[in-house]
């Protein structure tokens, strides 16, 4: 009887070891290359929510919608799916006539995001408001997710040069030649493990911070 819960024992071990090397070989392979697309006639933020969905945890919704409006724009994206979650970036940099430059100002200022705690009509609900911030990145920027789950989404102001920068980053490295000039001042702010604690304006807990609930949660 020994021999035989013995030789079970063993089984188990073997199998959960074949596993845990079996997850961390699907981990480090490079299973899906980065997917880059670049150029403003290919930009379509649908794109993204469509391809990326729940990963990317934002409707971008401080991207612009118009690119006619937009003057010498320059874009570009990288994604790449990994076993559990997707990381990657979106650059949207660009110049506005004046009055676009204004009105484009005027409607990232007023986002906001409503979540509701439950699908259930009557639940209770949170809306949660831009942020604005003039001192963490090189210009001042509106900021829809401040690292929330390793996510960052925010749009830099220059005034002088009537110009934006669109900036989205899931799991961002500091040494991205990409996007390095876009990051933050302090770049100790990546290194944060405790990211459920920070900002987001498409999250919001109900619990104290026992769970999340995210803006599209209801949606069908």
């Amino acid at each position: 009887m020994k021999n035989k819960n013995s030789v079970k024992i063993i089984l188990i071990v073997v199998g959960c070891l074949f596993l845990i090397i079996l997850v961390f070989i699907l981990c480090t392979l490079d299973l899906n290359p980065n997917k880059e697309i670049t150029g403003i006639e290919n930009y379509n933020k649908n794109h993204y929510i469509e391809e990326y969905g729940g990963d990317l945890d934002s409707n971008l919704s401080i991207f612009p919608e118009d690119k006619n409006i937009l003057v010498d724009p320059i874009f570009s994206s990288s994604f790449k799916t990994g076993l559990f979650d997707s990381d990657g970036y979106i650059l949207l940099k660009t110049k506005y006539s004046e009055e676009n430059f204004n009105r484009e100002i005027e409607r990232i200022s007023k986002l906001e995001m409503t979540i509701k705690e439950t699908c259930y009509p009557n639940s209770k609900n949170y809306t949660n408001y831009i942020k604005y911030d003039e001192n963490a990145y090189k210009y001042p920027a509106y900021i829809t997710i401040d690292g929330f789950g390793h996510t960052y989404e925010y749009a830099l102001i220059n005034k002088d040069d009537l110009e934006i920068v669109y900036v989205y980053l899931s799991y961002p490295s500091v040494n991205n030649s990409k996007y390095s000039d876009y990051l933050k001042k302090d770049k100790s702010e990546y290194s944060k493990t405790e990211v459920l604690s920070l900002y987001s304006m498409y999250n919001h807990t109900f619990d104290n911070g026992s769970s999340f609930v995210e803006f599209d949660d209801c949606k069908g």
